[in-house]
């Protein structure tokens, strides 16, 4: 009857579980709530489900069996000649996945599992199924729903049939739309997802390695007056064959209510390695534009703005440590961001890098020299040569030197190929919670240092940071005289990140000048996570600004974070 892998209660575990050894994700439960929580659980427990217990490991069934797809168990347990039959609380535990159902068959002799209205969980997502067939580690079912959320599905992808391999964990949902709160946003004809990876990641919406949540391209804050509207809000592709995001469209209205609003009209594409960008800002004084083209070595780029503009190409090629980057082009570049000094023309020429990385124990080097060799149409030809060195070393504690340098022999005639000079020697330290960062500009005798306490606990972190700048050029004194010197304090509170339903966390911070002698900045962030998004709402505000690019104003903000 091939029941050898056969458990009954009382007998403990089979041994060589094989794919069903693997643990599967259990559904993260809210955590206990505070009455003000629990006040706001109740208000939105119609939006969404309340998380289900804990379901019972496969394992710890009483009856169990192993199948080349994995352990199988169940509350009740009946054969039909070679068929068995779970019941009361059926499963299937494999490889990073627990699949639950009212009752499950399996057929001994084809070694095909059936079950009807099953639930599955990865460490990412669950997925819904009216009908599911498994047969030699391929789980296919039709009637999807599926979704990233703690809780409910207020953020879902519905299709018509999956195809998951539990061996590669591979997931491919055909015909599928996504959806939040039962409105349907995109459409795809395949979608491929990976159940370890965030949504936004297999959607193609944030860049590769980013650890950061996928934020909504939804933008609503106040800075020097209203900005509103969609910022690199994603669009699928024509029939959605790809299941990624590739465009990306811009509509914003930026510093309304102030005497020179902007209005941002922008689109992006991307294709392997293609990519398109145009930007157009309307504003009083007029209409701006920006954008590139890349496909491959050739390229586009303009800034009205700034005068600019290049078609050209550049290919880098790798040979051993050393990477060889010809480059021509025809460009327009102003000088100093006048009309006055434009400049147009052709450059030719070539840039040669060499790495240099050694590692002994914890101690590391490294050394990038580079040189940059470009003629022009004209009697004249541009040579700048520099480099950075790197010292590291990483034990107990993490200290790394660098010092940057570029020597410019000739003036350069456009951005592209300008390397600004520069002497610049830094150098950091970390210990546990201690972080000292330093810095001196040699061409402009400018000294920049930042130190930073953090004490870690349960909560979150509490830290103060102070930051010091000696001959610091930048007028930001009220009467507008140069301020040659900065010494600011920051304290502030970082919680942990939100891993509960229903829970908030506030992040303050203030900020104090003690030469000015008054508060410098200050702000509060308050996050709220329900089943599925985390909800931002904060304000800061510059009084004393410690930047150039500074400005002292307020600044109201809204966000929305998928979970």
């Amino acid at each position: 009857m091939g029941r050898e892998g056969y458990r009954a209660p009382g007998v403990g575990p089979t041994t060589g579980t094989g794919a069903g050894g693997q643990g599967a994700a259990k559904p993260p439960l809210p955590c206990a709530l505070s009455p003000l929580l629990l006040l706001l659980a109740l208000l939105f427990s119609g939006l969404a489900w309340a998380s289900p217990t804990s379901p019972i490991p496969c394992a710890e069934q009483p009856y169990t069996l192993e199948t080349p797809e994995g352990l199988a168990g169940g509350g009740n347990l009946e054969f039909d000649g070679e068929v068995a039959l779970f019941s009361d609380g059926a499963c299937l535990q494999t490889k990073g996945l627990l699949l639950q159902a009212p009752s499950l068959r399996y057929d001994q002799a084809s070694g095909e599992l059936t079950a009807r209205q099953i639930e599955v969980e990865t460490p990412r997502y669950r997925f819904w199924a009216e009908e599911s067939h498994i047969q030699d580690q391929v789980l296919r079912a039709s009637g999807i729903r599926a979704t990233t959320c703690r809780c409910g599905d207020d953020l879902r992808l519905l299709s018509k049939t999956l195809h998951f391999d539990t061996q590669t964990g591979e997931v491919v949902l055909e015909d599928s739309q996504l959806e939040v709160y039962a409105f349907g946003l995109a459409h795809f004809s395949e979608l491929r997802l990976d159940p370890n990876q965030p949504l936004g990641d297999n959607l193609g919406l944030t860049p590769a390695g980013a650890e950061a949540p996928l934020a909504l391209p939804v933008r609503f804050d106040f800075d020097q007056g209203l900005n509103v509207g969609l910022s690199e809000f994603p669009l699928p592709d024509a029939g959605g064959r790809s299941g990624k995001f590739s465009t990306r469209l811009t509509l914003l209205g930026l510093r309304l209510g102030s005497p020179d609003p902007i209005l941002r009209l922008g689109l992006a594409a991307q294709e392997k390695n293609r990519r398109a960008s145009l930007q157009l800002d309307s504003k009083s004084s007029g209409v701006a534009s920006r954008g590139e083209v890349v496909d491959g070595p050739l390229f586009f780029v303009h800034d009205s703005e700034k005068g600019r503009y290049a078609f050209g190409l550049k290919q880098a090629f790798a040979l051993d440590r050393f990477i060889l980057i010809p480059y021509g082009w025809i460009a327009q570049d102003w000088r100093d961001g006048t009309p006055a000094t434009q400049e147009q023309g052709l450059t030719a020429g070539a840039e040669l890098r060499y790495n240099l990385e050694m590692q002994e124990g914890p101690f590391r080097f490294r050394l990038e020299p580079f040189g940059v060799l470009g003629f022009y149409n004209q009697p004249q030809q541009y040579l700048a040569y520099g480099g950075y060195a790197e010292g590291r070393y990483e034990g107990d504690f993490i200290l790394q030197v660098g010092y940057t340098w570029a020597i410019e022999s000739t003036p350069g005639r456009f951005w592209l190929e300008r390397r600004e000079a520069t002497q610049k020697l830094s150098g950091s330290l970390r210990y546990r919670g201690l972080g000292l960062e330093a810095g001196h500009d040699f061409l402009k005798a400018q000294t920049e240092a930042s130190l930073r306490i953090g004490l870690v606990q349960d909560y979150g972190e509490v830290w103060a940071q102070l930051h010091t700048c000696w001959n610091c050029v930048g007028k930001t004194l009220s009467n507008g005289r140069d301020d040659w010197e900065r010494r600011e304090l920051v304290v502030g509170f970082t919680p942990v990140p939100l891993s509960c339903t229903y829970d908030l966390n506030l992040t303050p911070f203030l900020g104090y000048d003690f030469l000015r002698q008054g508060v410098s900045r200050w702000g509060l962030e308050l996050r709220y996570a329900d089943c599925c998004f985390i909800w931002r709402l904060g304000y800061q505000e510059i009084r004393l600004a410690q930047h150039p690019d500074e400005v002292a104003n307020g600044k109201l903000t809204f966000g929305l974070e998928i979970r």
